[in-house]
């Protein structure tokens, strides 16, 4: 995945390009750095609708690569170092989104399986939940 960043380029757009390639995971941007294993204050988060602009002295404009064999501490490092701009990448698990604070030497392929697979615990119980439903009107049929 390539994600080209300049001055114009919202917060959003960025998090949207990386969620279309990785739809278990997300990033977050933060007015502070953190470093590896370390989480980010809440407090400390930047609106997805802020310009790339606003947050830099430096405008640089570029392209930044990421591929799913990176590791997530990688990712962060990139961005700060390409771009200073703060980033924490979350994963989806059964509860919902969550920092990878402790996940930080996982691959973005690996956490983004390990999101999914949670995923599909819920996939697993909405489906028998509906059987359960089922045998409470074993004809199937609706009354209306």
């Amino acid at each position: 995945m390539h994600i080209e960043i300049n001055d114009k380029t919202l917060l959003k757009n960025i998090q949207d390009v990386f969620s279309d390639f990785y739809p278990y995971l997300k990033i977050e941007f933060y007015n502070t750095r953190h470093k590896k294993y370390e989480g980010s204050m809440e407090t400390d988060l930047i609106d997805p609708l802020t310009d790339i602009g606003s947050l830099r002295h430096k405008h640089v404009s570029g392209i930044l690569e990421i591929q799913p064999f990176f590791k997530v501490a990688d990712v962060e490092k990139e961005f700060q170092q390409h771009f200073k701009l703060s980033v924490q990448v979350f994963n989806k698990d059964k509860d919902g989104w969550r920092q990878t604070t402790e996940m930080d030497d996982f691959t973005l392929k690996e956490l983004n399986q390990i999101g999914r697979n949670s995923s599909d615990e819920f996939i697993i119980s909405d489906y028998e939940e509906s059987f359960e439903e089922d045998a409470e009107n074993p004809d199937g049929y609706i009354n209306v």
